[in-house]
C-alpha cells in the first residue's frame, strides 16, 4: 500500500510539473530587473518608405554641435565650439543653452536648411553611413503607483524634417505593467501629446514587443500602418492642416540603453555610461523663434510626462477616439470590446485589406473599393440595446458620412448587418427570432456630412494663411525695418560731408548698386557653392567651410561701384572721405536688401512672432557691418586719390581691399565659429567704425585746413569768413531763407558750394600740376562764384 502510495504520488507530480512548466515558461518575467523589462518589452519600428532619420544614440547630435547660450534682450553666444557627452554634465542647472548643429557656415547650419541637414545625415551620420547604432533610452519608473511598473522608451532622431521643421526630436514609446509584470496599456507620443490603446488592442509582436508605426518626418508613433494622420494647427482666425503619414518598412528592434533618474547620475556618472547627457537640462537644436520650430527640451524637462509616467499616459485619449475619423467605421456602445464583434466585408463576402477588427469597433484603413458595398456584421449580447454608430468616406468629395442608429433593439439572437454604401447610403437588418421576414429593418437616426482631410502640403508659409490685411500689414512692418535704417544711415553719412556734398544722383547709384546687382550677383555665387562637391569641387566646398568665399565675393562686388565711381568721376572723388561715404553707401544698399529678404522669409515662415526685436537688432548691427568693410575699401581709394606716388596710386587701393575683405572674415570668423553675436563681436565692430570715424574726421580737419589756405585770396572776406567759421555756413543759408525765399537759400548754398569746390581743386591742382582738366575747371569755377556774388 506504502508503495503504491508512493507512485501515485510521484505521479501526481509529474502531473502538476507538466501542467506549471509551460505555464511559467509563457509567464512574464519576474519584475526585478529594470535591463530585463526594458529589453524584453523594447518596442518595434516601421517606417516610412521615405524616411531618411533613424533613432540613434545622442552622439549623432552632441558631436555635431557646438553648445550656445540664449541671452535674455542679447543675442545668442557660443560657449563650446566642441564638445561631447561628458561636456553635458557641467551643464545641469541651466535651461537657456542649447546644441546647434554646425558644418561651419550659417547657411547650410541653419535648422531651415533641411537638405543640409538631409545630405549630410545620409552622407556621414545615417547607421548605414556607418553612424551611430539604432538605439532607444529605456526609463522605468516603479514608485509612483504601488500597482503599476512604467517602461519608457526614447528615441532621438537628429533632424524633424515635418511641417515645423527643427534639429533634434525626442519621440516615446510606453509600456505600462502591472505590479506582476503584465502588460495593460501602450502610449504612443505623438507630438505635443499622445494616444494610448489597451495591451490587448495594440499591434504587438512575439508577444512582449508593442508595434510603433512611425510617422515620415515628423517622427510620431501611431498604431496603425500605412495610414495618414491628420494635425491641425491654428495660426491666427486659420486653421493648418498638416499629415502625419506612416509606412511599413524598415523593421527594426533597437538596442536599449538604460536610463537612471537624475539623482541616480549625479551621484555616480561613471556608474551609467552613455547616460551622461540626462543631466543636461538644455535644448537639444538651434532654437526658434517660434518653440515648434526649435529644438526640444531632452526626455527628463518634461515635466509630467517623465516624472509621472503612469498619470501622464492615462490622461492620454484613447487612439480608436483621437484618429481615423477620415475612415470607414463602425461601432457599438454600451458593451466592451470583448462582448461585441464587428467584421467588415464586401456585400459579396470577400475579404477588405487593411481592416482593424478590435471587438466593438472595426476599422477600414483605406478607402473603400470604388462601387462597392460594405458589409458590417454585428454581435452584441441577447437582447442588447444600444448605438451603432459608422461613418462613410468620400476621398474625392473631401468629406465624411457621420451616420447614427439609435437605441437599437438587438434580439436574442445578438445579430445585426449594416450596408453601407457611397454617397453615405446605409440600412441595417437586425436579426429577429426567425428567418429573414422577421428581420427589423432600420434608417439611420440621424446623418451629417462633414469635411475631412486626405491630402495636405508638407510645407505651409504661416504668413501666406493670414488674412489679407495682417499680410500688408506684415510686410509693410518688414519693408519699413529694412528701409528706414538704411536711409537714416546715408542720410547722416550726406550730412556728415559738410565742406563739398556729394551729388545725389551718384550716391543714389551707389546705393541702388549694392541693394540690387551686389547682392544678387552675391546670393547667386552663394547657391552656386552649396551644390553637391562632385559638381563644384572639394576646394571651393573647403573655401566655403573657413568663411573665405563670402567676404571675398561680397567686397569684390560691392567695391566694383566704388572702385567705378573713383575712375569715372574722378572731379567728384576728391579724397578720403569722399571714398568712405561712398563706401559705405553701397554697403547700406546691400544690407537693406538683405534685411529685407530676412524680415520677408521670416514673417512669411513664423508669421508676426518672426518679426522680434533680436532679428531687428541683428539688422541694424548687419547693417554696420557692410557699411564698415566697403567704407574700409573706400577709405584705400580715396588715400590713392591724394597719394602723389605712382606705387602708392594701385598699393593703396589693393591694401584696402585687402584689409576689407580681412576685417569682413574676422568678423565672421568672431560672430558664426567663435563668440557669436556677443559683446565682444559688438565691441569689434564699434571699434572699426569709431577708426573709421577717426579717419572721417582726419579728412574732415584737412578739408577745413585746405579752405582756410585756398579760399584766402579767392574769395570776400565776409564769405570766406562763412566758409571757414562751423556753423557760418547754416546761419547764413537759413539766412537767405528767410530774406529771399527759396530761391535764395538756393543761391546762398550753391556759392558755399562752388566756393569749397574751388578750395579742393586749387589743392589737388598742387598734387598733380599736370592735369590740365584741373586748371580749367578752377577757371570755370571762378566765374560761377563771381557771377553768384
Amino acid at each position: 500500500m506504502q508503495g503504491r502510495g508512493l507512485a501515485i504520488s510521484i505521479l501526481s507530480a509529474v502531473v502538476l510539473l507538466s501542467w506549471t512548466v509551460p505555464a511559467l515558461a509563457d509567464a512574464p518575467p519576474s519584475p526585478e530587473s529594470d535591463a530585463e523589462l526594458a529589453r524584453r518589452y523594447a518596442p518595434v519600428f516601421y517606417f516610412h518608405p521615405a524616411e531618411i532619420f533613424f533613432p540613434q544614440e545622442v552622439d549623432v547630435i552632441v558631436e555635431r554641435a557646438r553648445l550656445r547660450q540664449t541671452r535674455r534682450l542679447w543675442f545668442d553666444v557660443n560657449v563650446l565650439l566642441k564638445l561631447d557627452v561628458l561636456d553635458l554634465l557641467d551643464f545641469e542647472t541651466d535651461p537657456s543653452h542649447f546644441l546647434d548643429v554646425w558644418y561651419g557656415d550659417d547657411g547650410s547650419s541653419a535648422y531651415t536648411n533641411y537638405s543640409a541637414h538631409q545630405a549630410y545625415y545620409e552622407a556621414v551620420l545615417s547607421p548605414d553611413a556607418g553612424g551611430p547604432p539604432i538605439v532607444v533610452y529605456a526609463h522605468v519608473v516603479r514608485d509612483e503607483d504601488p500597482k503599476h511598473i512604467t517602461i519608457q522608451y526614447w528615441a532621438l532622431y537628429f533632424y524633424n524634417d515635418w511641417f515645423n521643421k527643427h534639429e533634434g526630436d525626442w519621440e516615446m514609446v510606453q509600456v505600462t505593467l502591472t505590479a506582476e509584470g503584465e502588460p495593460e496599456w501602450v502610449v504612443l507620443s505623438q507630438h505635443h501629446g499622445g494616444t494610448r490603446r489597451a495591451w490587448a488592442n495594440a499591434p504587438v509582436e512575439g508577444n512582449t514587443h508593442p508595434v510603433a508605426y512611425v510617422a515620415q518626418g515628423s517622427h510620431a508613433n501611431y498604431f496603425a500602418a500605412d495610414e495618414i494622420y491628420p494635425n491641425g494647427k491654428d495660426v491666427g482666425s486659420a486653421r493648418v492642416e498638416i499629415l502625419d503619414r506612416t509606412g511599413s518598412s524598415g523593421r527594426v528592434i533597437p538596442d536599449v540603453i538604460l536610463l537612471p533618474e537624475r539623482e541616480t547620475l549625479s551621484a555616480d556618472p561613471t556608474a551609467w555610461p552613455g547616460a551622461e547627457w540626462l543631466s543636461y537640462r538644455g535644448h537639444w537644436g538651434e532654437t526658434a523663434v517660434q518653440s515648434d520650430f526649435g529644438g526640444p527640451l531632452g526626455p527628463a524637462d518634461k515635466g509630467l510626462q517623465w516624472e509621472q509616467p503612469y498619470a501622464w499616459g492615462m490622461a492620454q485619449p484613447l487612439d480608436t477616439d483621437t484618429w481615423y475619423a477620415n475612415r470607414l467605421r463602425v461601432s457599438v456602445t454600451g458593451v466592451t470590446a470583448e462582448q461585441a464583434q464587428v467584421r467588415l466585408a464586401t456585400k459579396e463576402g470577400d475579404a477588405l485589406l487593411f481592416v482593424e477588427e478590435s471587438g466593438n469597433l472595426a476599422i477600414l484603413h483605406a478607402d473603400p473599393p470604388a462601387g462597392t458595398e460594405v458589409l458590417a456584421s454585428i454581435r452584441v449580447p441577447p437582447y442588447h440595446r444600444g448605438d451603432v454608430l459608422a461613418t462613410w468616406p468620400d476621398a474625392a468629395e473631401a468629406r465624411v458620412t457621420w451616420l447614427h442608429f439609435a437605441d437599437v433593439p438587438f434580439a436574442e439572437a445578438g445579430q445585426a448587418t449594416l450596408e453601407l454604401g457611397s454617397g453615405g447610403r446605409a440600412r441595417m437588418a437586425v436579426k429577429g427570432g426567425g428567418d429573414a421576414r422577421t428581420d427589423l429593418m432600420l434608417e439611420p437616426s440621424e446623418s451629417e456630412m462633414v469635411k475631412a482631410t486626405w491630402d495636405a502640403p508638407d510645407l505651409v508659409w504661416i504668413g501666406g494663411i493670414l488674412p489679407a490685411h495682417q499680410i500688408g500689414r506684415g510686410l509693410l512692418i518688414a519693408t519699413l525695418a529694412a528701409l528706414t535704417p538704411a536711409l537714416a544711415y546715408v542720410g547722416a553719412l550726406y550730412w556728415v560731408d559738410r565742406y563739398e556734398k556729394e551729388p545725389k544722383r551718384l550716391l543714389a547709384a551707389a546705393f541702388v548698386w549694392g541693394a540690387i546687382p551686389a547682392l544678387a550677383l552675391a546670393v547667386a555665387a552663394d547657391l552656386f557653392f552649396r551644390l553637391p562637391p562632385d559638381l563644384i569641387g572639394t576646394r571651393a566646398l573647403e573655401a566655403v567651410r573657413l568663411g573665405i568665399l563670402a567676404p571675398i565675393l561680397q567686397e569684390a562686388l560691392k567695391g566694383a561701384a566704388v572702385l567705378f565711381i573713383a575712375r569715372r568721376y574722378r572731379h567728384e572723388f576728391d579724397n578720403v572721405l569722399d571714398g568712405i561715404i561712398y563706401g559705405a553707401t553701397v554697403g547700406f544698399g546691400f544690407a537693406m536688401m538683405g534685411n529685407l529678404a530676412s524680415y520677408l522669409g521670416s514673417f512669411l515662415a513664423w508669421g508676426f512672432e518672426g518679426l522680434g526685436t533680436t532679428v531687428f537688432a541683428e539688422g541694424l548691427v548687419y547693417g554696420m557691418n557692410q557699411a564698415l568693410y566697403t567704407a574700409v575699401f573706400g577709405a584705400g581709394l580715396g588715400f590713392a586719390r591724394l597719394a602723389q606716388k605712382r606705387w602708392q596710386r594701385w598699393a593703396l587701393p589693393m591694401g584696402g581691399g585687402v584689409l576689407a575683405v580681412g576685417t569682413h572674415a574676422f568678423h565672421n570668423l568672431l560672430t558664426r565659429n567663435l563668440l557669436g553675436m556677443s559683446i565682444v563681436t559688438i565691441v569689434a565692430t564699434g571699434a572699426g567704425l569709431i577708426l573709421l570715424g577717426i579717419v572721417a574726421g582726419g579728412s574732415l580737419a584737412r578739408q577745413h585746413r585746405c579752405l582756410r589756405v585756398e579760399l584766402q585770396t579767392e574769395v570776400p572776406n565776409t564769405l570766406y569768413r562763412t566758409m571757414v567759421t562751423p556753423g557760418a555756413r547754416a546761419r547764413a543759408q537759413w539766412l537767405a531763407l528767410r530774406s529771399g525765399g527759396l530761391k535764395g537759400w538756393r543761391r546762398t548754398r550753391r556759392l558755399h558750394q562752388l566756393s569749397a569746390e574751388l578750395a579742393f581743386k586749387k589743392m589737388q591742382r598742387g598734387h598733380w600740376p599736370g592735369e590740365a582738366k584741373i586748371a580749367q575747371e578752377i577757371k570755370w569755377l571762378r566765374q560761377e562764384i563771381n557771377a553768384l556774388m
